[in-house]
């Protein structure tokens, strides 16, 4: 894949859920069951960010995403995924945050990415969504992966 984008999400999902007595965290497994339940091949992301900063695979990187249908980006963008639903959620965990920028500037490295590469999903031209949420420090992002750039 010629990877020239990563686009960032949320799941817009709790980052717990009942299952049968038990509650249980939200991760790249439970997506990847949402996912397959809709009848798409695979979990649309390729990789999910946990609220504890572990970030854990998802569709392989030689596939394309099914994460963003428009400008192209299933093609050209790797998708990222926090759980969470930061439309509710007013912060983002610390912990995500850095796991978020950890794997972002790891991806930048391996595919000579630039800062401007890196998109929000309601940013994309076209995309009609606010994801990864209206409450996402979106600006924190920005500043954190140019500190580290430096």
């Amino acid at each position: 894949m010629d990877w020239q984008k990563i686009v960032v999400h949320h799941s817009a999902s709790p980052i717990n859920v009942r299952r049968g007595k038990e509650i249980v965290p939200v991760n790249a497994a439970m997506i990847r069951e949402w996912h397959l339940t809709k009848g798409w091949s695979d979990i649309g992301y390729h990789f999910i960010i946990l609220p504890d900063g572990r970030c854990e695979d998802g569709r392989p990187l030689y596939r394309p995403g099914a994460h963003c249908n428009v400008g192209h980006r299933n093609f050209i963008g790797i998708g990222i995924c926090l759980v969470g639903d930061f439309s509710q959620l007013e912060e983002v965990p610390e912990a995500q945050m850095n796991g978020l920028i950890d794997k972002i500037s790891s991806l930048m490295a391996a595919f000579h990415l630039k800062p401007e590469d890196i998109e929000l999903h309601r940013e994309v031209s076209g995309a009609a969504t606010e994801c990864p949420g209206r409450y996402f420090p979106d600006d924190i992002l920005r500043k954190e992966l140019q500190e580290r750039l430096s």
